[in-house]
């Protein structure tokens, strides 16, 4: 084993080699898998890494009870008799999830440097662990609600969220992170809320009452307004959020045609080259393509070639076919958007209900594919 492993945690419990169990202690480090035991003058040692784990279950049959089965490309090892099944298995979970996520990352596997090096293991292994749990913590909050690959949660509340759409109070988590102010309501796909820290113009508390105590106002500059309430230590809230608001760099938004689809953003480079004009002898005189193909062109360091409208306009469909039935079914589902957006909200900050799930299953629109993409995949 290298020396710079680090060990998470270790467990009490059983090998099954055969039919006869092998009590002895489950080590579980950052990038291996490990068993040990001695008994009755008979040594048990597994060495496995988790890139090599290719399954794990947590399972009771009358042969293993309550056990761990660990699959790996040419054994299945199990594991059982554990004081805690769960949070062992919770951890082996980790574990393999991050090794299989940095195998695909990196394709040296280079090894996670985030995580601390303990120098005295035994003393150090619940902070490591800590650190563990806080990083799954950090990922889900990320995949929930799309965020970006550097977002940390600072903190989570229980609260209510007053959706004018339905008029009702909805009961839910705040999450507080340094760019980011989202709510999860608790029953699935009733409401999801994303509030760029950017976009926030005022943050006020309101006068309490019985009907709505510790009430909370979000302003944005969409000139939109967010009521919580039900919030458990406000004061300290603000305070975060404040702090947060101090630090936030103000940055431009992506600017979006809605006519015509195009994007321009800080995230694209706006390299909007003239297409230039062929003599009108030319047969493939008005051809953007034949145009491109006809001029050299050199980019500097740095630069990538993009379009400075949506492709939609460059290369406009006959009229016969937004005429027809597909223009009319085209036109049918922007206008279900534009109803949507009218009662939910545009934007990065819209209020996203199972409506918007259902809406794009039905499809997006072409012309507003663009802007929906931005704001569904989080690049927004």
């Amino acid at each position: 084993m290298p020396e710079v492993e680090k060990l998470v945690n270790y467990y009490s419990c059983s090998y099954w080699k055969g039919r006869v169990p092998r009590q002895g202690w489950l080590y579980l480090t950052v990038n291996h898998l490990c068993f040990y035991s001695f008994l009755l003058g008979k040594e048990v040692t597994l060495v496995i890494q988790w890139v090599d784990v290719t399954q794990l279950e947590k399972n009771a049959t009358l042969l293993f009870p309550e056990c761990i089965k660990v699959s790996t490309r040419d054994s299945e090892l199990y594991f059982s008799m554990f004081l805690n099944i769960n949070e062992t298995f919770k951890l082996m979970e980790q574990l393999a999830n991050i090794a299989m996520r940095q195998l695909l990352d990196n394709e040296s596997f280079l090894q996670d440097k985030s995580l601390p090096k303990p120098r005295r293991p035994l003393k150090n292994i619940s902070a490591l662990k800590r650190d563990l749990d806080a990083r799954a913590k950090n990922e889900c909050y990320r995949a929930t609600f799309r965020l970006p690959k550097d977002e940390c949660l600072d903190g989570h509340t229980d609260c209510t969220l007053w959706t004018p759409f339905n008029k009702m109070h909805i009961p839910g988590q705040m999450f507080v992170s340094n760019n980011y102010i989202c709510f999860a309501s608790r029953a699935e796909e009733a409401c999801h809320l994303i509030i760029p820290l950017r976009e926030v113009t005022i943050v006020e508390k309101a006068d309490s009452s019985s009907v709505l105590p510790s009430p909370l106002s979000i302003s944005t500059k969409s000139k939109m307004t967010f009521f919580f309430a039900n919030l458990k230590d406000r004061d300290f809230l603000v305070q975060r959020i404040s702090d947060f608001l101090q630090r936030t760099p103000s940055k431009k938004p992506c600017s979006i045609d809605r006519e015509g689809g195009s994007v321009s953003s800080d995230i694209f480079c706006s390299l909007a080259q003239e297409i230039p004009e062929l003599p009108s002898s030319s047969p493939l005189a008005g051809s953007p393509t034949s145009a491109l193909s006809h001029r050299p062109v050199s980019f500097c360091a740095g630069q990538v070639p993009t379009a400075s409208q949506g492709l939609l306009k460059l290369f406009r469909r006959n009229s016969e076919e937004l005429s027809g039935p597909k223009g009319a079914k085209e036109k049918m589902k922007e206008e279900s958007w534009n109803i949507h957006f009218f009662e939910y909200g545009r934007g990065m900050c819209m209020y996203r209900t199972a409506k918007t799930r259902e809406l794009v299953q039905k499809g997006i629109p072409e012309n507003l594919r663009g802007e929906l993409w931005l704001l569904f995949s989080g690049r927004m």
